[in-house]
């Protein structure tokens, strides 16, 4: 079974230095894929992150500006559109913030999208939503509430690709190394 990875959210009034220090510090604590940013972000902001290795997705923003600032894709608050981004960003990433909504996910990811987020912690009855998808559908999926340790032995046998970690990672470097290593040792 394949791991999964770390998926980065960057608060909106997050300073440029401070997003730097403590997304290097992830990447060197753990194993991170992607890194989801405000479109405030610079274009210098987004090729620093890359050159972390990181898979920079700008939230909730027009297409032409995932172009513009050089990102590697998007991440939208619902499915309607997915159809019509894919034919404007034909070879950036596309990301559906789908809640608890097993319709929304579905329709994502039959409409191409690239990935699907679940609100894992609102869900309040029924079999669990990460389990679920990763049970039928190919698309992989996103934990998106932010994950504490504690949450790692509910978590992790739903199998998801991709995990948030806690939003005190942002506070500082020491911080963000702090949580992923701790983070990182479940997946050992």
């Amino acid at each position: 079974m394949r791991q999964p990875q770390f998926f980065l959210v960057v608060p909106d009034q997050l300073s440029g230095e401070l997003l730097k220090s403590c997304a290097e510090a992830a990447v060197k604590a753990a194993n991170c894929a992607s890194i989801l940013v405000p479109e405030s972000i610079t274009p210098e902001g987004v090729a620093g992150l890359q050159a972390l290795g990181l898979a920079v997705i700008v939230r909730d923003c027009e297409p032409r500006m995932v172009h513009r600032l050089k990102a590697d894709g998007i991440h939208i608050s619902r499915s309607a559109p997915v159809k019509n981004l894919r034919s404007t960003l034909t070879n950036e990433s596309i990301g559906v913030f789908a809640a608890t909504s097993r319709h929304i996910a579905m329709e994502a990811a039959e409409a191409g999208a690239d990935y699907v987020a679940f609100a894992q912690k609102s869900q309040t009855e029924g079999e669990p939503l990460i389990g679920w998808w990763v049970d039928i559908f190919e698309v992989p999926t996103v934990a998106f509430d932010p994950v504490e340790p504690d949450d790692m032995a509910t978590l992790l046998p739903q199998r998801p690709d991709f995990i948030r970690p806690s939003n005190s990672m942002w506070q500082s470097a020491e911080q963000a190394t702090a949580i992923l290593t701790k983070l990182g040792g479940y997946l050992k």
